[in-house]
């Protein structure tokens, strides 16, 4: 691929250990050679639009859980163009920024859980949080911005569930991010009916969905005005 924009690792927030386990396409990316897929959550629709801001990158496909993937000939330029899967654990070494815990194998997976913790451990903050990480910025970002950055995908609620019982968990992944000095203060400040509000004012917990003319639609909120094109369904494996 030509012509990559190449981002200044240095302004990355993420610790040194996380950043060795890491691929490195995410530190070269441009809208000339990639396009994002996106999926029916606001986690998802918040990365897509933080990789807009920093890269000019557009939402070329959606992939519903329920029907298949779906995609954009024209901003995908009918297949020339790289596909970056947002919020998606994919495998065969596709692209994807992922904060899940699967057994999907991917050597190009941007996933914190590439530091490989018990599960009770893993990751437990959200993909929009991790890319704030990754690019940083997070100086220039209002109070409500770094507390969605909380809120969303819910990583705020092991920092207060059972009386904190896993605070240490989320203290442990701020750090490994670089957010600790930008986050801890706002969650010893809030408190979980806080930011349970905070997500149904912001209706976080919204779904996405596509429509039989390919169009996505969101009961609160804007989504994405492009036509889709159903490319590829769902294979559901019968479990034995």
């Amino acid at each position: 691929m030509n012509n990559l924009k190449k981002f200044d690792v240095k302004n990355s927030l993420i610790s040194d250990e996380l950043k060795e386990n890491l691929p490195n396409w995410w530190q070269s990316i441009n809208k000339e050679d990639y396009f994002l897929v996106m999926t029916d959550d606001l986690d998802s629709l918040f990365s897509c639009q933080r990789l807009k801001t920093l890269f000019g990158l557009e939402v070329g496909g959606f992939y519903s859980f329920e029907k298949g993937l779906y995609i954009n000939d024209k901003i995908s330029e009918n297949g020339w163009k790289t596909p970056i899967f947002v919020d998606l654990s994919i495998g065969k070494n596709q692209y994807c920024f992922d904060n899940h815990r699967t057994f999907v194998k991917n050597e190009n997976k941007v996933n914190p859980n590439v530091i490989h913790r018990d599960y009770s451990n893993k990751y437990n903050f959200s993909t929009l949080t991790l890319i704030a990480a990754l690019y940083g910025g997070v100086d220039e970002m209002s109070d409500i911005q770094k507390e969605l950055l909380i809120a969303v995908d819910g990583g705020f609620i092991g920092y207060y569930k059972n009386g904190g019982r896993w605070k240490d968990v989320n203290i442990y992944w701020l750090k490994q991010l670089g957010l600790a000095d930008y986050l801890i203060p706002i969650l010893e400040e809030k408190s979980m009916k806080y930011f349970q509000e905070l997500g149904v004012d912001y209706c976080l917990h919204d779904k996405i969905i596509i429509n039989d003319d390919g169009y996505l639609e969101m009961e609160n909120g804007d989504v994405p005005d492009i036509k889709f094109e159903f490319k590829q369904g769902i294979e559901k494996c019968k479990m034995r």
